[in-house]
């Protein structure tokens, strides 16, 4: 099929396994965007449409699809892409508008995976986006991690070094575990302690159900003396390893169980031939008075280097069923509120 000179194959008839091998042979090609991605994002009211340009040679895309509250009406969503050599960019986004309005689409948002500096806004703006909310973070941290686990560690500051030798030394212990409810249950305390809003039990079941068989996801949990102190999630896609999940619990927090945690997991993911540890998110202005600051200093303490992305744009392409679903959303969580009390 060729829409205006640009070549678009169903990503099923690629294949999955090739699929995630174009997507790695572009610059920005990311777990977001992989094929098991989609899987988990499917279970959980997304319907997902793969793109490949010419065959996957200029690149990919996955293009999310949810059902709004508006009859008919839908929002459609490109995390951290799409993957697509540049000369292809306008192509790509005529491509995605096309689709996103034949499917009902109120606002289609698309988040690639660029750095500040990227010429992506210039190619947006020239289609009529405008920039919206993020809502992958807009900076990170990112770790070189192979290297031998001596200069690793060397790398740290001094108080991170510390206090992951103060876990060591007071029996906190690390393993890899299939506890999803357990790990949930410390996702869900922590992000109520911070403000945002973790997935729930199902999903990270059926992330160890469509990641786990090919080791490309780990769940650990740190424990001491019978008590489980905190827990984190690891994906890995290509050679970069992300933690994109943890929790921890109140009890025993003078033990550093945190630090122990991902230096297993930054051992264990070197091992497995990843090269970055992604952190995933880091406040983009890190004043003392944020309430990610503690995280802040947290993730920084391991060293690394702080990436900042492009953000998200967005062209709406119905105003009025957008603005009247945005009136329904708002209504739907009042009548939910008292409910969920």
């Amino acid at each position: 099929m060729s829409e205006t000179g640009l070549a678009v194959t169903p990503g099923e008839q690629v294949g999955a396994q090739a699929w995630d091998a174009l997507l790695l042979a572009q610059p920005e090609g990311n777990l977001l965007q992989s094929w098991k991605w989609g899987e988990l994002q499917a279970r959980f009211g997304w319907q997902v449409e793969r793109l490949a340009f010419h065959a996957g040679h200029s690149g990919v895309c996955s293009l999310q699809r949810t059902a709004a509250v508006f009859p008919g009406g839908a929002t459609y969503y490109v995390p951290r892409g799409p993957a697509v050599a540049e000369r292809e960019r306008l192509l790509v986004l005529d491509t995605l508008e096309r689709r996103a309005a034949a499917g009902g689409g109120l606002v289609l948002r698309v988040e690639p995976n660029a750095l500040v500096g990227d010429e992506w806004p210039a190619f947006f703006e020239g289609r009529g986006f405008v920039k919206g909310k993020a809502v992958q973070p807009e900076a990170t941290r990112l770790l070189r991690i192979d290297l031998d686990p001596e200069s690793l560690k060397a790398g740290f500051k001094p108080k991170t070094r510390y206090n992951l030798n103060l876990a060591e030394k007071k029996g906190v212990r690390v393993s890899g575990s299939r506890d999803v409810a357990t790990f949930a249950r410390l996702a869900t305390a922590t992000g109520k302690r911070q403000g945002v809003h973790l997935p729930g039990v199902s999903y990270y079941r059926a992330a160890l159900e469509i990641f786990g068989p090919s080791d490309e996801v780990r769940l650990y949990l740190a424990e001491h003396e019978g008590d489980t102190l905190g827990g984190i999630m690891v994906f890995r896609f290509g050679k970069t390893a992300y933690y994109l999940f943890g929790g921890s619990s109140d009890l025993k927090r003078e033990l550093m169980p945190n630090y122990l945690l991902h230096w297993q997991a930054m051992l264990d993911f070197r091992a497995l031939g990843c090269d970055t540890y992604d952190w995933w998110g880091i406040p983009e202005e890190p004043a003392p008075d944020h309430p990610w600051f503690g995280l802040y200093r947290f993730k920084t303490g391991f060293g690394g280097e702080t990436v900042r992305y492009t953000g998200l744009y967005e062209h709406v392409l119905r105003p009025g069923p957008l603005k009247l679903e945005r009136r329904l959303q708002q209504l739907k969580a009042k009548v939910r509120r008292p409910i969920l009390r």
